[in-house]
């Protein structure tokens, strides 16, 4: 079985091989000082942030080391996440074998250097494991398998702090009888009677997602009305919701790919439109049967969308594709085209894989623990020219 598994991918990688003619030379970092790539997260059009397992790297477009930062108690902690707060701030966060999480506060000093701000801060009243942390403006998220609690981050001059408030996500607040199994959250801005709001996707495993509308005030995210999204009964029982991400949405309306697979890992990722709060469209988008499972949620790039997918051996498959997806406004501006790839990026085995799109439509991917790649997207620049 493994044998046919490395034979298959060595047949998509000679196939793929042929969309990458416009690729640089790999960059590698130092295995030992580094660690090995985990997460990213961009902080600006020009600059990224890479989380290692001793160090997170700051690299400009063309994947220049700027700078490096070190990450504190790595010894005794796995820190797995990594996401951007604000346009001077961003995080990277921490757990151990269910214990509480913390997170780390890295601050600009200015284009291309940061520094640790304040001290390392635990989220109160968490000791069980987290799926991710995350965060958008002044609240964070962590994502638990029954539940997502929200806190409140207060500033000052020279620290910072973590407070718990009284919003969690769980089978209560959604009214169901029954524990929900959360794999993912997805969220968005919209703005309506010079109001900031946010749209949250909160993705179940079975049942497909909920959605939470949020009114943004004194920076902080206040939740104000919820539903279940409503899928049709148009998949068999064996399958389940893995992630989305949200491509435009108003109160009322929304455009949202989720990726959903089987236990024969069969991967389809689906574009599902809700329409006021009772009603929802789904269009399959993009099919892909073989022993590719989704890895985490899509990403996306003005009207660029990427689903990376992996097999049991980590071994890697990156689509991009080329999507057309107007503004939510009502199920009548709904178009249900599938799309076929405009470029696939594969990698060997890796424990986890970056990949991120820059300026100029390029990708980003890691081709091992330690090395990064950078390629126009030939294809699509074809498609669009």
């Amino acid at each position: 079985m493994i044998l046919l598994y490395i034979l298959s991918f060595i047949v998509i990688l000679s196939n793929a091989q042929k969309s990458l003619a416009f690729c640089d030379e790999y960059i590698e970092f130092d295995l030992d000082y580094f660690g090995k790539f985990i997460s990213n997260a961009k902080l600006s059009n020009t600059t990224d942030a890479i989380l290692a397992e001793k160090r997170v790297l700051i690299v400009d477009e063309d994947l220049n080391l700027l700078s490096s930062l070190s990450i504190p108690k790595t010894q005794t902690h796995d820190c797995l996440w990594i996401f951007k707060q604000s346009s001077e701030v961003f995080f990277v966060g921490c757990q151990k074998n269910g214990e509480a999480p913390y997170l780390i506060a890295y601050k600009s000093i200015n284009e291309t250097h940061y520094s640790q701000f304040g001290n390392i801060v635990y989220f109160p009243n968490i000791n069980e494991t987290v799926i991710r942390v995350t965060g958008i403006q002044n609240t964070l998220f962590t994502i638990q398998s029954k539940k997502v609690t929200l806190f409140t981050l207060v500033w000052s001059a020279s620290d910072w702090s973590i407070k718990t408030t009284q919003n969690v996500f769980d089978k209560n607040y959604f009214a169901r009888t029954a524990e929900i199994n959360i794999t993912d959250i997805a969220y968005e801005p919209y703005s309506q009677d010079n109001l900031q709001y946010y749209k949250l996707i909160v993705v179940e495993f079975k049942l497909g997602a909920f959605w939470v509308d949020t009114l943004i005030k004194n920076n902080i995210i206040t939740p104000f009305r919820n539903g279940l999204i409503n899928m049709p009964n148009v998949f068999v029982s064996s399958l389940q919701y893995n992630s989305a991400v949200i491509h435009s949405t108003t109160q009322n309306a929304s455009y949202i790919t989720f990726t959903v697979f089987g236990m024969d890992y069969t991967d389809i990722s689906i574009k599902a439109v809700y329409v006021t709060t009772s009603t929802t469209t789904i269009t399959h988008n993009y099919n892909l049967n073989g022993p590719w499972a989704s890895w985490g949620p899509p990403i996306k790039f003005a009207n660029l969308q990427g689903i990376l997918r992996r097999n049991i051996l980590k071994q890697s498959i990156f689509n991009v594709f080329n999507i057309l997806i107007p503004v939510a406004q009502n199920e009548n501006t709904l178009s249900a085209t599938t799309y076929d790839p405009v470029d696939t990026f594969t990698s060997p085995p890796q424990d986890y894989p970056i990949y991120y799109f820059n300026r100029g439509y390029r990708v980003v991917h890691s081709i091992e623990n330690n090395k990064l790649q950078s390629c126009d997207l030939y294809n699509y620049k074809l498609q669009t020219e």
